[in-house]
């Protein structure tokens, strides 16, 4: 089988043969987290979004792959990054294809904010800023939206047919400014010059206060922190020091 190199991500390759498309993860990668993967994205297939629809899972060399339904593999960071005088065209798209997901439901995911405590409890910070963290989590209103967990312009493919959304390996059901918020950090490292910008369209967009949004940074930002991923500590850290007391 032939072939085509479309895109290097951090866990994973996506190729193409001409006829489908095909995920395939470093080898090593947790066999857990495919499934897991691979049945959320069924859910959230399942519920209305556009997805790529995963026809077969399978391995091979010990390396996991889905194969997926045709799709054209252009994301909306590289179209970002070709035509930037259009910026604010794309983060609108951005902000229109975030937000609704939201109008979605998957009651069968996990909750957000016990991944969230999950990961607050596990990372490696003071326990009395832990304390103060899951005091803040425990004190934001409950939600069941579908947020994806790890939104940003690279997980937006665009298409003839409109787009789809890909990566669903971190989506929950929970708050959909604490997704925002997600997305805020990735963007505050990435593309920094464009993240209030973007925060500020989804509070325009949604009618949501900006504070509400930003009460979540320090919250998913020690959630983050917690995968120790390196390169991201410093600024991970400077987002949980504006907690208030």
């Amino acid at each position: 089988m032939n072939l085509e190199l479309m895109n290097t991500r951090r866990n994973n390759k996506i190729y193409s043969d001409g006829k489908n498309t095909f995920k395939i993860f470093n080898k090593g990668y947790d066999k857990r987290l495919v499934f897991l993967e691979s049945f959320i994205t069924a859910e959230v297939e399942s519920a209305g979004v556009k997805v790529p629809s995963i026809l077969e899972v399978t391995n091979q060399d010990d390396q996991w792959s889905f194969k997926t339904e045709p799709m054209e593999w252009k994301t909306l960071f590289t179209m970002m990054k070709e035509d930037p005088d259009n910026i604010d065209k794309y983060l609108d798209k951005m902000v229109e294809v975030h937000t609704s997901i939201h109008k979605f439901k998957c009651p069968k995911l996990p909750a957000q904010k016990q991944k969230l405590t999950d990961y607050i409890q596990s990372a490696d910070l003071n326990e009395d800023l832990k304390i103060d963290l899951l005091d803040m989590l425990n004190s934001c209103p409950k939600h069941n939206k579908l947020v994806h967990g790890n939104f940003t312009p690279h997980n937006v493919v665009i298409s003839d047919d409109g787009h789809y959304i890909v990566d669903w390996n971190h989506a929950s059901q929970g708050s959909a400014s604490a997704d925002i918020a997600r997305t805020y950090i990735w963007m505050q490292m990435n593309m920094p010059e464009y993240a209030e910008i973007y925060l500020k369209k989804f509070c325009d967009a949604t009618n949501t206060s900006s504070r509400y949004v930003h009460n979540w940074i320090p919250i998913v930002a020690a959630a983050r922190l917690a995968k120790k991923i390196s390169g991201e500590e410093e600024l991970l850290n400077s987002l949980i020091s504006v907690i208030e007391y």
